[in-house]
């Protein structure tokens, strides 16, 4: 639909993120003007201040700045006795918002953030117009604790908190509250920035003349990470903002916020119609839609990925739909059974694809979804920020069966797709699901699904050879064979058999510089002389490392670079757009192998520890109960960062305490914290301490995990200081006692208490019967019980597991 504000481009993009659930909305001061409180319409920062200057008998002209009265103001009431509270609860609460926030609520926000202390949103969704809200409303101020919204659910953020506060600290008027809030532990205002930073965003209603704390925001940029465009709507702009604003990375949309949103809801029907052709009212998005969009993305909808000329899919980036679109992959023999599972009569089929890196995982699971949309499939990926809703995704795939999920990293939300895909079945769902993980996580993927059609598809490092003649008749065709185009196609073929042993990763990264991608990527960095963009480059490698894309706000955070010149870095001729892609609010290596090898070989330990203890104190503010409870994407960083053993190699076993310290304050309330400082230590010798920072684990959240941790450092502290030598078996008895109650508590197929039991008590009975003759026999009984009780055990499924207790079982027939 054309509209004088933006380009039908970038107006298409919009309304279909919009769909998406992508959007979030920022509500300055001028978005409550037309609201309605119980003393009459709302007042402006100028009108109020002077309202507020008189009822507390201020003298002179305060000259509109708020700021000012309100900290004036605070220490004085109002002729009959009323506090500042007391004074903006009888101005702003039980406001009746304007005819046109229906048109408001009516749009799937991902987040509303709201300078506005009155009760005008908040009355629109519950009570004005119930009928037209596209989502449940949950509404918070600063100073609350996190929360995070489920697909059905958005959550409005009163920044400068709400006029029903019960402290006068809440209220954000003066310069002295804003310090004040910014300084104190909740997460809010952190999350703002760095959402701000990496999400599409509508500005409405802010004058940016008394909101300095937006303003500060709003200056820093943001990272062009996508299609779809910010946009700032005002009655008037003149040609100085209108400069400013894009300079910004804001599109300027000259028009009140009621006719902007009335032309959004003009265009709504035809883009829901496009997002879910099996809806009854095109004017109103079923919530499951809603949260189903909002998580699965098309696969073809990356569209921003087709204008990045930097990209080079046989240089061993990361593939691309594009990539495929265009043919420019080669055949693997396992792309045809995989797409003959999915395809199969089964009515639940789950396909995981697993390799090593450089194995073509997601190249196959990009073939297949093309191969899908040709039989009139529809292929989604999961966006990884949350974790999906079973609910939303099984009244998708009911209402339409021909759906493919794919899920990259499919270990993380293993769990939750193991139950969609049972919950499938007892309803009689179709439930197709591609699944893709490293080798090293493929077993947490593995173990999850039972009851359900399951195929573990491996991806070989190894070529067969009709493989390497379709690899070789691609790159002939589209002139990419490198120091091997001028030579005969027998000696095409003995570069990739005999040359380099039929190793895909190995043959291609050698194609076209002898040197090989490896040194390529160590050079490139040797070439970032400044240490922001050293920086940026290794924070992309580390989050890479781990799986996952580093978020916008982390990155500015970590280099210390405001967004706009890290988006000018990223979008220029610079070394770093070489081996950095944006997508998505996201930075990316441009193949996520580059970052592991980076850190195995390129960056020294004390950059490690510097870029590591970063990320960790960027993402503790957005660490919560909630945050662990819905999985998102910063606790599943911090989760592994954390992670004691991956510190070792990457920091050295002698900074470990130091950055463990230095996090205490960010971290202490953390339970996975207190256990891999303790394991760290332990593994050093240093029980003592391990001991009580094990048991501080145990006091934070006493769960298997925590048990099983405070059970693995007394084992190791009592096999340390002789206690099977010197016969303290009531040692080993309190150690087994805290596994036989992470036993109880863990999930059934949790193997962790019996392994930590089994290899230990092995350990403990082997030392003491070298010591003291038989084994104790209450040692010997609980080895028998923990041995039963095993052998039902659902852990014995995994044939990892079942190699282990074998293992077991031999060493204590002999050691009997």
């Amino acid at each position: 639909m054309p509209t004088p504000w933006m380009s039908a481009e970038q107006w298409d993009s919009m309304m279909r993120a919009i769909t998406e659930s992508k959007y979030q909305l920022l509500l300055g001061a001028g978005a409550s003007l037309d609201s309605e409180g119980p003393l009459g319409q709302l007042p402006g920062g100028w009108d109020l201040a002077q309202e507020m200057a008189t009822a507390f008998s201020l003298p002179g002209n305060p000259r509109g700045n708020l700021r000012q009265v309100f900290s004036m103001a605070k220490s004085r009431t109002t002729a009959n006795g009323q506090t500042v509270l007391g004074y903006m609860a009888d101005r702003f609460v039980h406001c009746t918002p304007p005819s046109w926030y229906a048109d408001l609520v009516s749009i799937p926000w991902r987040y509303i953030w709201s300078l506005n202390i009155d009760d005008s949103v908040e009355n629109a969704y519950n009570k004005q117009f119930t009928d037209h809200a596209a989502k449940e409303l949950v509404s918070v101020s600063w100073t609350d604790t996190h929360r995070v919204p489920s697909g059905h659910q958005v959550i409005l953020v009163h920044l400068h908190g709400v006029a029903w506060a019960k402290e006068t600290e809440d209220l954000v008027f003066d310069i002295s509250s804003y310090l004040y809030a910014a300084t104190q532990r909740y997460r809010w205002h952190s999350i703002f920035a760095d959402s701000y930073l990496e999400t599409p965003t509508i500005i409405l209603g802010a004058s940016l003349n008394d909101e300095f704390d937006l303003e500060n925001v709003l200056e820093r940029g943001r990272v062009q990470s996508g299609s779809e465009p910010s946009v700032i709507v005002m009655p008037t702009i003149d040609d100085f903002d209108k400069e400013r604003f894009r300079e910004w990375g804001l599109i300027p949309v000259e028009a009140t916020a009621e006719e902007f949103l009335a032309q959004v809801r003009t265009s709504w029907p035809d883009y829901f119609q496009q997002a879910d052709v099996s809806g009854d009212n095109p004017s109103h998005i079923n919530p499951n839609v809603l949260s189903f969009l909002s998580q699965w993305h098309p696969v073809g909808a990356g569209a921003e990925y087709r204008h990045d000329d930097r990209h080079d899919f046989y240089a061993g980036h990361e593939p691309l739909y594009s990539d495929i679109l265009r043919d420019l992959d080669s055949h693997r023999v396992l792309t045809d059974s995989v797409f003959r599972a999915v395809m199969s009569d089964e009515q639940q089929q789950v396909v995981c694809l697993t390799g090593s890196a450089f194995t073509g995982k997601s190249t196959i699971a990009l073939r297949v979804a093309r191969k899908l949309a040709e039989q009139n499939w529809t292929p989604y990926l999961l966006d990884p920020e949350l974790r999906p809703s079973q609910e939303a995704a099984l009244w998708w795939l009911r209402q339409h069966p021909r759906t493919l999920l794919i899920v990259e990293g499919a270990a993380d939300f293993a769990s939750d797709l193991a139950d969609m895909a049972l919950g499938a079945k007892e309803r009689g769902i179709p439930f197709k699901l591609l699944a893709v993980e490293r080798r090293s996580r493929a077993r947490e993927v593995r173990r999850s699904f039972t009851g359900v059609g399951f195929i573990d598809a491996e991806v070989s490092d190894k070529l067969k050879d009709t493989e390497i003649e379709a690899l070789i008749r691609e790159l002939k065709g589209h002139g990419r064979l490198g120091i091997v185009a001028d030579v005969a196609h027998t000696e095409q073929v003995k570069y990739f058999t005999q040359k380099h042993r039929k190793n895909l990763f190995s043959a291609m990264s050698n194609l076209e510089e002898a040197d090989g991608f490896r040194t390529r990527v160590r050079t490139g960095y040797s070439r970032l002389k400044r240490e922001t963009e050293r920086a940026v480059f290794q924070a992309v490698c580390i989050t890479s490392a781990l799986g996952y894309g580093l978020p916008m706000g982390a990155a500015a955070s970590v280099c210390g670079l405001p967004a706009s010149q890290l988006n000018a870095l990223l979008h220029s001729e610079s070394v770093l757009a070489d081996f950095i892609r944006v997508a998505g609010g996201r930075l990316y290596p441009r193949h996520r192998a580059f970052g592991s090898y980076l850190l195995e070989s390129a960056f020294s330990a004390q950059e490690n520890y510097d870029i590591t203890l970063k990320l960790a104190q960027h993402y503790g503010v957005q660490i919560s109960p909630a945050a662990i409870a819905s999985r998102t994407l910063a606790y599943r960083m911090v989760r592994q960062l954390l992670d004691h053993e991956m510190l070792t190699v990457w920091l050295g076993v002698e900074r470990l305490d130091a950055w463990y310290e230095t996090l205490q304050e960010t971290y202490a309330w953390n339970a996975r914290y207190w256990e891999q400082r303790a394991l760290g230590a332990s593994k050093r010798g240093r029980h003592a301490p391990a001991s009580s920072w094990a048991r501080q684990a145990i006091a934070k959240h006493r769960d298997a995990f925590a048990l099983n941790t405070l059970a693995t450092v007394l084992f190791r502290r009592y096999l340390a200081e002789c206690g099977p030598e010197n016969g303290r078996t009531e040692n080993l008895l309190e150690v087994v006692a805290y596994l036989e109650e992470a036993r109880a508590m863990a999930a059934e197929d949790s193997e962790y208490p019996y392994i930590t039991f089994f290899k230990y008590t092995l350990k403990w009975a082997d030392r003491a019967k070298k010591a003291n003759g038989p084994v104790d026999r209450r040692i010997v009984r609980r080895w028998n019980d923990w041995m039963h009780l095993v052998n039902t055990s659902p852990i014995t499924r995994s044939p990892e597991v079942r190699d282990q207790l074998q293992s077991f079982r031999k060493r204590w027939l002999m050691l009997a």
